[in-house]
This record gives structure tokens, C-alpha cells and sequence, in this order.
């Protein structure tokens, strides 16, 4: 089965990433929907290598999770040419070890095998990619009105022992996930996007997370969705759906803790766009203190 966690980049609607953009600085997320390039897509970036590293290894798993649930045979090594041809495709930012970069990738689906997967003991998986729904509904996104959202695992709580389905999302980063974290942003959306998807089903949710530590591991953590938790979810699309609503960049509000590393921060000529005001204003500052 062709599963693609590509998306398509001409796609309108209040997303999980248009969401968090707008959570982290209100301009990112005005930009992100309101400037486009000619024929309508958005705006492509060179990525940096953790962005690489983790779309690399949501492809590698994509790869074993589809064949686990076909009851297939697969390898390591086609796991990981799977993700690491992936990463190749997309417009990475120079400088990176592609060589280390391989290995890294390779250590991490070993460390999947063991940390998630069990394999070598007698315990049961940790999670049972055997009834799951992948990217989505098996690359189809949510969609409810004008909200939409692609989780990239999503467990029937039917193939589940308590009964509630479980939405996951993969993450590498860089540090270990908290209790805190299940009160984020997307994870908030997504509940809320399941439970008007379901007609009502509030759903569990959490992180698979591969820490790119000094000793290198994943962890899974999971819990239930509240009430607090899809009001919350309100929250914040009511505020993006007013931020998409302002006709000028000025309209809208922002924080300057990310202006440094912000795509928007710079014009970009094919978008006809001059970039942010505020970005502009902070990069002629760090000039001067050059």
C-alpha cells in the first residue's frame, strides 16, 4: 500500500501546523497561510538537519509500520534507505554530515526495534502498528469544515484494551517529552479535530519521541484527553482564524523570540513578499551590534 506523508502544498484550512505557527509568534502563522507563491502553494524552506533527521525517520517508520500491519517481511537496511532517500529529496540546508546523518538514522531503527518494537524479549510491542491508522487515515487528513489535521498514527480504541483511541505523533528531538507536553498546542488540535471527526469520541494522545541524547532513546507517553484540553484547542483556533482575518502584517501581533531562526523574517522576492516588519527591524539590530 503507497501511504505518502507528503502534503500537499497548495492545501487551505486551519492545520496543526498553521496552529503551532501562530502559538509560537501570531505573524508565523499570518504568513504561513496568507503568503503564497504564484501558483498558490506555499513557501518552500531549506531545512535544517534536525528537520531533515526527523522527516527522515517519520519515513523510516512509515516504511516498517506499513509492513507490520500487512504482516510483511522487512529489513533494517530498506527502512532506512527509505528514510534516508527521503531526506535527500528535500532542500536541506548546507552543511550537513550526510554520512553521519546515515548513521544516526541507522542507530535509531536499531533502537526502535529494541525500545518499541521489543524484539529480542518476550514483551509485547508498546505500540500495535498491527490495526493502526497511518498518516492520517492511511494518508487521508482529517477534515471537519475548515479544520484539518494529518496525526501520523491514530490506534482504534476497538483494538485497544481500554477502549479509547489513541492519536501519537513521532518526534525526534532533542530532550525527553513531560507531562507538560500533553497540553500542547497540536496535541490539543488533535484531540479536538478526533472528537468532531468521531462525533464525540474524546480520544488519548501522546508522543513517541526518539531523544537525540547523548545516549539515544525513545519514549512513549501518553494520556487522556479533557474537556480543558478541547477548550483549549478552541482557544487557539479562534485566535488563528482572527489572525487570517487582519489584511496587513501590521494587524497582527508577534514575539521576538524567534525572529533569529524565522524563515519570514527576510524578504522573499517569488512571493512577492517584502518580509516581517519586526524581523527586519531585529536582524538591522544585530547588524549593528556587529
Amino acid at each position: 500500500m503507497m501511504i505518502s506523508k507528503e502534503i500537499d502544498p497548495k492545501r487551505k484550512g486551519i492545520s496543526k501546523s498553521l496552529i503551532t505557527s501562530a502559538a509560537l509568534c501570531n505573524r508565523k502563522g499570518y504568513f504561513s497561510e496568507r503568503v503564497r507563491l504564484p501558483d498558490g502553494a506555499r513557501v518552500p524552506w531549506r531545512v535544517p538537519e534536525k528537520v531533515a533527521f526527523g522527516a527522515a525517520l517519520d519515513e523510516a517508520i512509515l516504511h516498517i509500520a506499513i509492513r507490520i500491519r500487512e504482516g510483511q517481511e522487512w529489513t533494517q537496511d530498506d527502512a532506512v534507505a527509505s528514510g534516508y532517500d527521503y531526506a535527500l529529496k528535500k532542500d536541506s540546508q548546507d552543511g550537513i554530515d550526510w554520512g553521519l546523518f546515515r548513521a544516526q538514522l541507522d542507530n535509531a531503527i536499531s533502537l526502535f526495534r529494541v525500545d518499541v518494537l521489543r524484539e529480542g524479549t518476550e514483551e509485547a510491542p508498546i505500540l500495535d502498528f498491527r490495526h493502526c491508522y497511518l498518516q492520517g487515515m492511511d494518508g487521508e487528513s482529517l477534515r471537519v469544515g475548515e479544520l484539518i489535521g494529518t496525526p501520523d498514527f491514530i490506534f482504534p480504541g476497538e483494538h485497544r484494551e481500554n477502549g479509547r483511541t489513541l492519536i501519537v505523533d513521532l518526534k525526534a528531538a532533542a530532550r525527553a517529552k513531560s507531562e507538560k507536553d500533553l497540553r500542547s498546542a497540536e496535541l490539543s488540535y488533535y484531540a479536538y479535530l478526533w472528537t468532531l471527526h468521531s462525533g464525540g469520541e474524546l480520544p488519548e494522545v501522546g508522543y513517541l519521541t526518539y531523544a537525540r541524547t547523548a545516549k539515544p532513546k525513545y519514549q512513549l507517553i501518553t494520556g487522556p484527553s479533557s474537556g480543558d484540553a478541547l477548550l483549549l484547542a478552541e482557544e487557539y483556533v479562534k485566535t488563528t482564524k482572527a489572525i487570517l482575518t487582519r489584511s496587513t502584517q501590521e494587524e497582527v501581533g508577534f514575539s521576538t523570540s524567534f525572529c533569529t531562526s524565522c524563515e519570514w523574517r527576510k524578504p522573499i522576492p517569488e512571493a512577492s513578499f517584502g518580509g516581517c516588519s519586526v524581523g527586519l527591524l531585529v536582524a538591522a539590530d544585530e547588524k549593528e551590534e556587529d
